[in-house]
């Protein structure tokens, strides 16, 4: 064998498909098999899980990646009855996507025979295994029915690398004793770092161990941080020095329990643990098998082992085993698992993005978000959504969708996921009675728009009777109306949603129909002239206008560099929730696209997904080249506009009122007058936001400081004689800060207000803390950014001279006169370095005012389209 062996031993599965051949229409040379079975019959084959599909999987990668594998010693499944052998029965249909293609099958359901497992190793007998070899090893060891053969087996090999697949029972046994040390040197002495042991989630919550599932990645990570040791007994697998826990074919949570280093989440940003992550994913068994066979090709490639590498095969392999599913295989014309295609396309995965979990703030009780740690400036990532759209800009924000609603702050992923499993478990259960869901929020924050793509989320876009009232214009017999309304619908058997709109009217000063709303809440039932009638079991939103949570006794802090200050939070009158609250199952809270409290950081990039929707469905021909076409003020006022007095209302109306027919750009020129737009925002605010942003006034001055003292700098390293240099005493322009002249002055800060519109020509933004990966700091311009930022700033000095009213002429500030008002090729090369060190300096310039660059880490592959 050559020096990269892989032995791979452990559980063999013996899963038993029931499948049926596709009809003569469609696949016309398997319609009938060799005994003449017909079309409709059901048929069986017996396929090899576990040990075997790791060995089959890793067989079929040897000759790409220059490996020998050893694969377990096996008797042919048929050798024994589905009494002795089964371990999972599958029902398979033939998937859609098969149609005109390859034949495919997707699992449709499964059933699990719990028979303990047989070890299974290769026959080392024949083979000379040579020092260097991994071995991969999958079941439990405490679960085998003859647990000698694995003990002699790892004696005898006594391999370099060690990858386990661990099942259930976790972490007991000889077996695990044996090598949770890691691989024994050449010295004799156990090496822990090549050692890997993989685990399913839901396997490590059969231990006890609570760990939230498909509510958000970032619950996700925290109760693994807080809750991975609540076990005692698992205490050598917290710490094992590689843990790689699987959440489904989505997530992964690399931990090294011997090292002070974070753990690492992988993470599928567009869905969670057991959601299908697109269209083109079926569902399919062996996904644990594909990714240990494709985490062994990654974790016994390097020395020491690259973990990080050796994960994004493993997910490699099984998004493409779920992807491609069951195949018809000619060898026995029955479906087979697709070793070789899986294999042959198998490419380090890019669709999952990673991100270092903060361990030590999850266990002070801090909440975490991935969006925070992903993305920087809120402002910058604002006007990346419209001009790109959500898909790329946030390619590694975990987004989900509900309809066509998008959703990336954590707590409302959170709520709403919350909400709608209760929804479904109501739905699901035998009970008659209404699920009464809450939707609260700011009018004009998009509630209905909220209500309504839950509701779609919910019937899965099936049939669904769909009522709307509005609860403000409800009289007794109005109510008693509706209900009878409902109750045939619910009657029908389909899911009947209701809505109510402002709800709040019901609740204020003892409406008379409120105690009617409690009953048919809590009771699901209505009164009509003294009978008693059941409404059934509809799904009803109470949509209600409440503004609620600010924090006007708290300094608002700008969130951005470049953000206005929000201090107007008009707040309503308050309601009395209590009563409502009491008979809710659920409630969602809207946040919209005003900012909502002081620590509401994020209400840009709600605003953006909001604009680009907008625009996207109303004038589809801005968007030129894939880039929505928004020239840079329009789009810095629409999102940066302190508020919308009427909250989403308002946004669309300065957006319909804009003449924007046949124009193919968002200029100024198309935006309402300024009394019109006084409607909706404050417009001296808004007309001020369509002009260049200014920094914060600290942040600018200290900038603008540093700026033209780099200027004068290079003033002095520009003369060549005694009588240029003298000349500099008396130049207006060279004078100390204090002292300089205040358009002169102004025209440095204006210099220092065009750095974030610099940064984002390079792909760049700028904060004031520390980041890690994916974010990526930029300690400098390369030579292409500098000569492109060169002249950028160079177009920014003529137009804010031309805007001033310079002219052409000598060197003269008192007569605003400079000969600097060429296009960039005409200006000699003297002053093309002046224009290039004073871009070169903007890092050391934003590091000494406490601010960072960076540039998102672009590892991550768009998915599909939003």
């Amino acid at each position: 064998m050559s020096a990269r062996s892989l032995l791979v031993a452990g559980a063999v599965s013996y899963d038993y498909l029931l499948y049926q051949m596709p009809t003569a229409s469609a696949y016309h040379p398997h319609a009938r098999n060799a005994e003449g079975v017909g079309e409709d019959a059901a048929h069986l084959v017996i396929r090899t899980g576990g040990a075997d599909l790791i060995a089959t999987l890793l067989t079929a990668a040897a000759a790409k990646h220059g490996i020998q594998v050893l694969g377990p010693k096996l008797q042919p499944p048929a050798a024994s009855c589905l009494r002795h052998n089964a371990s999972c029965i599958c029902d398979l249909a033939i998937d859609d996507r098969s149609l005109g293609s390859e034949l495919r099958y997707s699992v449709t359901r499964t059933k699990q025979i719990g028979r303990s497992p047989t070890w299974h190793s290769p026959d080392i007998d024949k083979a000379n295994t040579p020092p260097g070899s991994t071995v991969v090893i999958t079941g439990s060891g405490e679960a085998f029915r003859d647990l000698e053969p694995a003990l002699d087996f790892l004696q005898r090999v006594r391999p370099r690398y060690i990858i386990h697949h661990m099942t259930r029972p976790l972490a007991l046994g000889p077996l695990w004793d044996l090598i949770r040390n890691g691989p024994m040197t050449r010295d004799g002495v156990p090496d822990p770092e090549y050692l890997a042991v993989i685990i399913d989630a839901d396997d490590l919550r059969a231990e006890g161990i609570a760990i939230s599932k498909a509510l958000s990645w970032e619950a996700t990570a925290e109760d693994f941080v807080r809750n991975l040791g609540s076990n005692g007994r698992l205490d050598t697998l917290v710490t094992c020095p590689n843990l790689i826990v699987r959440f489904g074919a989505e997530g992964v949570i690399y931990h090294r329990g011997r090292d002070a280093c974070d753990p690492k989440l992988f993470y599928h940003p567009r869905a969670m643990e057991g959601e299908r992550r697109s269209d083109t994913d079926t569902h399919m068994i062996g996904l644990s098998a594909a990714f240990t066979a494709g985490l062994a090709l990654g974790f016994a490639d390097s020395k020491p082992p690259n973990c990080d590498l050796a994960i994004r095969y493993g997910i490699a392999a099984a998004s493409e085993l779920s992807k491609q599913g069951f195949v018809h295989s000619d060898l026995d014309d029955a479906p087979d698992f697709p070793a070789a295609q899986i294999m042959a396309n198998l490419r380090i995965d890019k669709k999952h993005a990673a991100v270092s979990i903060p361990s030590a703030r999850i266990s002070s009780g801090d909440k975490w978000s991935i969006f925070d740690s992903v993305t920087g400036d809120p402002a910058e990532l604002a006007r990346q959504i419209v001009t790109i759209g959500p898909e790329k800009a946030l390619a590694a924000c975990p987004i989900q969708r509900f309809g066509k609603l998008l959703t990336v702050e954590r707590p409302e992923q959170e709520s709403l996921r919350a909400v709608l499993s209760a929804v479904h478990e109501r739905l699901n259960s035998s009970a008659r009675r209404p699920t009464s869901i809450g939707i609260l929020g700011a009018a004009g924050s998009g509630k209905k728009f909220t209500a309504s793509n839950m509701a779609t989320h919910i019937s899965n876009d099936g049939p669904a009777n769909r009522l709307n009232y509005n609860a403000r214009l409800l009289k007794s017999d109005d109510l008693i109306a509706a209900c009878h309304a409902i109750r045939d619908y619910t009657a029908s058997g389909e899911i009947t949603i209701v809505t109510f709109e402002n709800f709040e009217a019901v609740l204020e000063s003892e409406h008379s129909i409120l105690n009617d709303f409690l009953v048919i809440m809590r009771d699901g039932q209505f009164t009509d002239r003294g009978s008693v009638h059941n409404l059934g079991s509809p799904l009803m939103f109470f949509l209600v206008n409440h503004e609620g949570g600010s924090d006007n006794d708290e300094p608002f802090p700008p969130p951005t560099p470049t953000s206005p200050r929000t201090t107007d939070f008009r707040q309503r009158p308050n309601l009395d929730l209590s009563l409502l609250m009491d008979y809710l199952h659920g409630l969602v809270r809207v946040a919209g696209p005003n900012q909502a409290s002081a620590k509401d950081k994020t209400f840009p990039v709600r605003r953006a997904m909001m604009l680009r929707h907008i625009l996207g469905q109303k004038h589809p021909q801005l968007i030129v080249n894939g880039r929505m076409n928004v020239e840079e003020g329009v789009l810095h006022a629409l999102l940066l506009v302190p508020r919308y007095k009427h909250g989403l209302h308002s946004l669309e109306k300065i957006i319909s009122t804009s003449r924007l027919s046949g124009r193919t750009k968002f200029d100024v020129s198309a935006l309402p007058p300024e009394e019109q737009i006084q409607l909706h925002v404050d417009g001296k605010i808004f007309m001020s936001h369509l002009r260049a942003p200014k920094l914060v006034p600290s942040l600018r001055e200290k900038l603008a400081e540093g700026m033209f003292e780099i200027y004068k700098k290079r003033r002095i390293v520009m003369c060549k004689t005694d009588e240029e240099r003298k000349a500099l005493d008396t130049d207006r322009s060279m004078r100390d800060w204090d002292e300089l002249a205040p358009e002169l002055k102004e025209s440095t800060r204006a210099q220092a207000d065009d750095i974030p519109r610099k940064l984002r020509a390079v792909g760049c933004f700028m904060l004031n803390e520390e980041r890690s990966e994916p974010l990526l700091k930029v300690p400098g311009f390369s030579v292409e950014e500098l000569d492109m930022l060169s002249e950028i700033e160079h177009e920014r000095f003529n137009a804010e001279r031309l805007q001033r009213q310079w002219r052409m002429g000598p060197r003269n500030s008192k007569q605003r006169t400079t000969p600097f008002l060429v296009p960039w090729r005409d200006l000699t090369q003297e002053w093309k370095d002046v224009d290039r060190v004073m871009v070169e300096c903007v890092p050391a310039i934003l590091e000494k005012a406490g601010w960072h660059i960076y540039r998102m880490k672009e590892d991550v592959e768009v998915n599909g389209s939003m």
